[in-house]
């Protein structure tokens, strides 16, 4: 009959069989292998071999996707700072962990900061959070957009340099301790 026969490895007949997570990993790995303007979910289809109504079952449109793999990365709660640190060493801790994220995947990074509605779910959390702690260390509401702004230029730089990023090691945070100086 149809249903004995082997499945051909590693290529889900309708992809039923790959789980969300699974397709979200992939789908990281090829945002940042193709950036952000050759990736969509029909090449996440080529990719896992399915096809793009496959794809589709699992993460939606595409604006959906983005918001997936945006929560992929950020919803992984970030380290604590301890609570005896001083304001400036916990703001320091928090953006320098962010910044490990952007590092790490510079095209889902673009995506972001190209499109105002990917940021929200974790990473509006996370701006509350840092928000609090700003406010904590300084009353001035300029501070906390100055390093937003600070950082997301950062980010920028960073997804932009591609090899050359090696060269900006240490930069951020040298910056970041002469603004909250």
């Amino acid at each position: 009959s149809m249903t004995d026969r082997p499945k051909r490895s590693g290529r889900p007949a309708a992809g039923r069989e790959l789980s969300l997570d699974q397709v979200l990993d992939v789908g990281l790995e090829l945002l940042e292998e193709l950036g952000p303007q050759g990736f969509g979910g029909r090449a996440l289809a080529r990719q896992l071999g399915i096809t793009p109504m496959s794809v589709a079952y699992h993460v939606g449109d595409q604006r959906n996707l983005m918001r997936l793999l945006v929560e992929r990365v950020h919803a992984e709660p970030l380290a604590e700072p301890a609570a005896q640190w001083p304001p400036e060493a916990r703001i320091q801790a928090l953006l320098g962990e962010y910044m490990a994220r952007v590092r790490r995947h510079p095209a889902l990074t673009l995506c972001v900061l190209g499109d105002p509605q990917l940021f929200g779910g974790s990473l509006a959390t996370f701006s509350q959070r840092l928000r609090e702690e700003v406010r904590a260390f300084d009353a001035d509401p300029a501070l906390f957009d100055l390093l937003v702004d600070y950082s997301h230029g950062h980010a920028l730089a960073l997804a932009l340099a591609g090899e050359g990023a090696q060269a900006l090691e240490g930069a951020f945070e040298a910056g970041l301790r002469r603004l909250l100086r």
